[in-house]
């Protein structure tokens, strides 16, 4: 087709510690909010798939949950997603910031030392960070792991981002789309959506409660000027669930009109949206509910 010769495309794993900007960093380079962030581990739970697509490539950028030890079948799940997103990588970025010690990433470098492809050092964050704090950091990481190339990035600035880019556009091999121009993402809207309202559950509820949080979208409905949404915010106990409705439901109408917000930048039109909180006692040691949720073992 005259149209993809020299066209490029490939998938990228994002990889990295838990709170060191990887689900930013999609967002950013894709210029769409597609994950949620937290500054808490495990915030993602499945691997999700950013589509960028431009006239000569289309870079598929994969958001892993990270590495994870299983304390329960949810736990199962997650440690098995970031590994599942390897074999078809053609790139990986390994995600750190400014000021650690090569000590503290030592365990998430060993987990990919065999694979065979192009890693490229991402050190984010830099507009936290003075230059002699970044490049102590670039020195001690290169010392210890050959990385393929090394860049310093700011995913919430936008710093850095067109050069990595270019890149891993180079790294990639030649061939047609794996998905349609115009997809930004595998994920389905409705998921998109229980994503968003997971997000400000994290937020504004502390402790162990968001980790017992699953959000499920029961009913979607577009028209051309509103989006009507109704979700149900599952908890594992009778106790968390007043905790999230809050006092005179003040809780959920503080996470409902956060999450609103974000959900009409998203389908730029006008959203309702109809938040029911319920108990699903230790859905996280569930199989078949976890199943059911679409945590499907591999």
């Amino acid at each position: 087709m005259e149209d993809q010769i020299g066209f490029r495309s490939g998938f990228v794993t994002i990889w990295g510690r838990p709170n060191v900007g990887k689900s930013t960093l999609l967002n950013s380079l894709l210029k769409y909010k597609i994950t949620i962030v937290s500054d808490k581990p495990q915030t993602t739970r499945k691997n999700i798939k950013g589509i960028l697509n431009r006239p000569d490539c289309q870079i598929v950028f994969i958001d892993t949950p990270g590495f994870h030890i299983p304390a329960d079948p949810l736990g199962e799940f997650l440690s098995n997603q970031w590994k599942s997103s390897l074999p078809d990588a053609d790139c990986l970025l390994y995600i750190t910031t400014p000021g650690v010690s090569i000590d503290t990433d030592r365990t998430y470098l060993k987990e990919i030392r065999d694979f065979h492809h192009p890693i490229l050092l991402v050190v984010n964050k830099i507009d936290l960070f003075k230059k002699e704090t970044i490049q102590k950091t670039i020195q001690e990481f290169s010392q210890h792991f050959s990385f393929y190339d090394i860049f310093e990035v700011s995913a919430l600035k936008g710093v850095g981002l067109e050069q990595l880019i270019q890149k891993v556009l180079n790294l990639l091999p030649f061939g047609p789309p794996y998905f349609d121009k115009e997809q930004i993402s595998d994920v389905y809207e409705r998921d998109i959506v229980a994503e968003i309202i997971r997000e400000k559950v994290w937020h504004n509820i502390h402790q162990e409660i968001p980790y017992g949080v699953e959000v499920r979208v029961e009913e979607f409905k577009e028209k051309e000027d509103l989006v009507s949404i109704r979700a149900i915010i599952y908890v594992e106990k009778d106790s968390h669930r007043k905790i999230i409705i809050g006092g005179k439901g003040s809780m959920i109408k503080r996470i409902g009109s956060e999450a609103r917000k974000d959900l009409e930048e998203f389908f730029r039109k006008k959203v309702f949206l109809d938040l029911w909180v319920k108990t699903q006692l230790n859905w996280r040691k569930k199989p078949d509910v976890l199943r059911r949720w679409g945590y499907t073992f591999l």
